[in-house]
């Protein structure tokens, strides 16, 4: 993928590991707790990370189905648009799989009774305890990562549906015969490509 189109994604994708980041260490900054603690918090947080798992599987599959929508969106536009809109496109795709399927992996793991568990993870409470932190983490800056994606591509696409705003920046290939009416805008364009009345009509009475 060339570095210009991949620019887009690497922004959101710096976005999503300083949430990632922000996310672990302002839980990891409350300071250590032992096991007894650990199994305390690991009962008390179950129910978010349960609802945190289900509306993060909701959301993927909606944003899924919704880039189909989106995809065929960008098919009717009056111009090719450049590859990178497509790759970001696909690289929401890809993310939005593996939130859902990381999402469905904790929400089984979940639903692990952790008092038939004591004695299998005696002392190592504290270690399972940060590690669904840090997946749970991953998880938020995944899906920050994919919130920023859809935004870049929504704001794009009401430049393009805009009559007011000028969007040659996003198009592809082109026409060299257009050269001055890469500054117009949507409306302007319209009004340019308006047939005007034949020569005639109307005249003979």
């Amino acid at each position: 993928m060339p570095a210009s189109s991949f620019t887009p994604i690497k922004s959101a994708l710096i976005g999503g590991v300083l949430s990632t980041l922000v996310i672990f260490f302002g839980t990891y900054l409350l300071g250590g707790i032992t096991d007894p603690e650990a199994i305390d918090n690991l009962q008390e947080i179950r129910p978010t990370l349960r609802f945190t798992a289900s509306g993060s599987m909701t959301a993927t599959s909606t944003i899924l189905a919704l880039m189909l929508t989106l995809l065929s969106f960008t098919q009717q536009t009056d111009r090719k648009l450049k590859a990178y809109h497509y790759n970001r496109i696909w690289w929401i795709a890809r993310f939005a799989a593996i939130v859902f399927v990381a999402a469905l992996v904790l929400l089984m793991m979940l639903n692990v009774p952790i008092s038939n568990a004591e004695e299998t993870f005696q002392g190592f409470y504290n270690v399972v305890y940060y590690t669904l932190l840090v997946y749970t983490a991953l998880i938020g800056g995944m899906m920050i990562t994919i919130i920023l994606l859809l935004y870049q591509a929504a704001r794009d696409i009401i430049l393009i549906a805009h009559p007011g705003k000028v969007v040659s920046s996003l198009y592809a290939n082109p026409e060299p015969e257009e050269e001055g009416s890469d500054r117009m805008t949507k409306r302007e364009r319209e009004k340019m490509e308006v047939p005007a009345p034949e020569e005639g009509v109307g005249s003979e009475n």
